[in-house]
């Protein structure tokens, strides 16, 4: 079990990336000091108006030892909410939760990462980095302007490979088409950790499973408490007997072998 801490974290920064993505930094060293790569917080401004229940983000980086960041898309009340919170004020945070991507010792890595699914993958990499595994990671947006975090990423991996939907950047297409193609011609022994909208994560758990290759799923998901409490977040998934079951997100997540989700 990891500790969990409940905070009233302070904000840092909080600024534009460019369109509707934006990066929020917070200092919260009792939750960055035991945060693994795949874990989130469920936040919220201190003061949200009528916009009561936190959301979770995954955590994108610990910067310093001491500070989280997030990062996320002002596309609703609550996020565009979060977007108006300035350096000073305090982000109620309860983290982390979840559990992790695995680390898998002397094995090659690939990350898919969609739209804003990019978000826990800088830290992730880093921690690969950390066990002298560099990933060959897929980015796929829709477009150019919705690339963020691309020179870290860069840095981090033994290759970035880009993806948009209009052509903007990179091969025009779906990512998973990328991704199918190079593992097609060259085909290669690695663990595949993904993050994305759904259609992106059942294409890669039909392509790692075509290709005989574990996959991890972050899988994304409408969470009400984060904690298991609310039955909120259930997945639909198979149990090792064959079964139908569901598991709970926020509990038994947001990481699953990509063989156990139903997608």
């Amino acid at each position: 079990m990891f500790a969990r801490a409940d905070l009233k974290a302070p904000i840092l920064e909080n600024i534009s990336l460019g369109g509707k993505y934006y990066r929020i930094r917070v200092l919260a060293p009792e939750i960055a000091s035991s945060a693994r790569a795949g874990q989130f917080c469920m936040i919220r401004p201190e003061y949200s108006g009528e916009s009561l229940l936190r959301r979770p983000f995954s955590i994108a980086a610990i910067r310093d030892h001491d500070i989280l960041e997030f990062a996320y898309t002002a596309i609703g009340v609550g996020t565009r909410l979060l977007a108006q919170a300035k350096a000073g004020d305090r982000l109620l945070c309860v983290g982390p939760l979840g559990n992790s991507f695995p680390i898998a010792e002397g094995s090659a890595a690939i990350v898919v990462a969609g739209g804003i699914g990019v978000a826990p993958f800088p830290f992730l990499n880093r921690v690969l980095n950390q066990h002298r595994i560099f990933p060959v990671t897929y980015y796929g947006a829709r477009s150019a302007d919705d690339l963020i975090y691309i020179e870290e990423l860069n840095q981090l991996s033994e290759k970035l490979i880009v993806a948009t939907d209009d052509g903007s950047a990179g091969f025009h297409g779906f990512v998973t088409q990328i991704l199918e193609r190079d593992l097609e011609q060259h085909h290669r022994d690695a663990v595949i950790h993904a993050c994305g909208p759904h259609p992106m994560l059942a294409a890669v758990k039909r392509i790692a499973e075509r290709c005989g290759l574990p996959a991890y799923l972050s899988m994304e998901e409408t969470m009400g408490c984060g904690l298991g409490i609310c039955i909120g977040c259930p997945i639909p998934g198979i149990t090792p007997d064959g079964e139908n079951t569901y598991f709970l997100c926020c509990k038994e997540g947001p990481i699953f072998p990509s063989s156990v989700v139903v997608l």
